[in-house]
């Protein structure tokens, strides 16, 4: 549930929208900066300065840039998730069975991010950059979550975000959307079948804690023609996948 007040803080948003967009774009110019958010520069460098003096950006040859510093709040961030070394063990072998890409995600404000994520030595580029948000419907880790969220709490999910389309097999109808979640909850796992880039296929499943709350969600992803055998996930990927929840299951119950 969305606990904001609907107060906000005209600084800190640009504050925010200035490092999202020097780390999107690699951008640190004042100037180029300014342009790009249609702030004033003055505006824009009085936020640089003050991230600077703060010690949350350094300055690379005349330009600012992201500081480590942030790393420490990531790591804050990253430690609240229950069973994450377990989670984060179970991520690398993942990939290294099936020598794909692996990754976990959890759901925030309605969106997916991916925190852990691993290559195996077949591991295809894709589109998970840790700490970007992903809109749930599409992705495997995000339908695995949704289908094990309260319904009510995926209605309040989709009207905040709607169903925008990546490619042309995106969901983007609700009562199909539903549908999936029911087969989903159903089989146990979720895919992703060229639903946020083409030629890519993914498989999820949803780790949960003792008590049956989500903590997230794990899927490997890899080309669809090393996946999918006659349209469905080949069944060694399925099982790797289930037996890496199985195994952060177990653990987490007897933590």
């Amino acid at each position: 549930m969305d606990t904001g007040d609907g107060k906000r803080i005209g600084a800190v948003e640009r504050s925010v929208r200035i490092l999202e967009h020097m780390v999107d774009n690699e951008e640190g110019s004042v100037n180029r900066l300014a342009r790009a958010l249609d702030y004033s520069p003055s505006t824009v460098h009085a936020h640089l300065a003050t991230l600077h003096d703060l010690g949350y950006l350094v300055t690379v040859d005349g330009e600012y840039a992201v500081s480590n510093r942030f790393l420490r709040v990531a790591t804050h961030a990253r430690e609240r998730i229950e069973g994450l070394d377990v989670i984060r063990a179970n991520v690398r072998r993942l990939a290294d069975e099936t020598g794909e890409s692996a990754q976990f995600m959890v759901e925030e404000h309605g969106r997916g991010v991916y925190v852990e994520k691993a290559e195996g030595d077949r591991g295809a580029p894709n589109d998970t950059s840790l700490g970007t948000p992903r809109y749930l419907h599409m992705c495997a880790s995000g339908k695995a979550i949704l289908a094990h969220l309260p319904p009510e709490r995926v209605g309040e999910i989709v009207d905040r975000w709607g169903l925008p389309a990546e490619t042309d097999r995106t969901l983007t109808d609700e009562e199909v959307l539903f549908a999936e979640l029911d087969a989903i909850n159903d089989a146990g796992v979720a895919t992703n079948e060229g639903e946020t880039v083409d030629g890519l296929t993914a498989v999820g499943a949803p780790i949960r804690s003792p008590d049956g709350r989500v903590i997230g969600a794990i899927s490997v992803s890899g080309p669809t023609h090393r996946l999918t055998s006659n349209g469905e996930i080949r069944e060694r990927y399925r099982d790797a996948l289930i037996g890496a929840v199985e195994d952060v299951t177990l653990n987490l119950t007897y933590l």
